[in-house]
């Protein structure tokens, strides 16, 4: 597998973890503040979180940014065109991880390997404290882990198993509101 290098620097998030920036975590934790200045869909949050990116990958040399300078730097971006009140509510939201259950499932095609790998996956983004968690490629994840080269009846049970894992996992490992999607 080839990995693409990673055009901007990580944050430096709680517990000292390191998080992949993102253009979309930007204008989400933008769009927040906005939203709490009374801007519930505030137009021009892409295109600041995109200056910020624009920045970051032209001049900044470090491979890892503070979590406190990121939010400093989102807040004099907001004020320096003219958003003080938006810039006073700014701060950095807690980032979104998607985990690949197909990727799992092919280094782990047994239930009995698979569900270790995903616990370990899901404890390392719940320990970064992450706002919501995006499972992908149930479907393919399923017919590997049924050995089906089509989906089948059985298919249906493997899969209704990994949503329970999932849900049940988050709810009793989290004391506060975790998104989950499954894809």
């Amino acid at each position: 597998m080839i990995a693409l290098p990673q055009r901007l620097p990580h944050v430096i998030w709680k517990n000292d973890r390191l998080v992949p920036l993102s253009e979309g975590w930007l204008a989400e934790s933008i769009e927040h503040a906005a939203a709490a200045a009374g801007h519930p869909r505030w137009e021009l949050a892409p295109d600041v979180a995109r200056a910020i990116a624009v920045y970051l990958e032209n001049d900044w040399v470090a491979p890892a940014l503070p979590l406190d300078h990121l939010q400093e730097m989102v807040r004099r971006s907001l004020e320096g065109i003219g958003y003080d009140h938006i810039a006073r509510q700014s701060r950095i939201i807690p980032p979104r991880v998607s985990i690949s259950l197909s990727e799992i499932a092919t280094r782990a095609p047994y239930e009995i390997e698979f569900y270790p790998l995903l616990r370990e996956r899901l404890d390392d983004a719940l320990e970064v404290q992450v706002a919501g968690v995006r499972l992908e490629g149930l479907r393919d994840c399923t017919k590997i882990l049924d050995a089906a080269g089509r989906w089948r009846r059985t298919c249906v049970r493997i899969s209704d198993d990994i949503i329970h894992y999932c849900r049940s996992f988050i709810r009793l490992s989290m004391p506060r509101t975790v998104d989950l999607v499954i894809q």
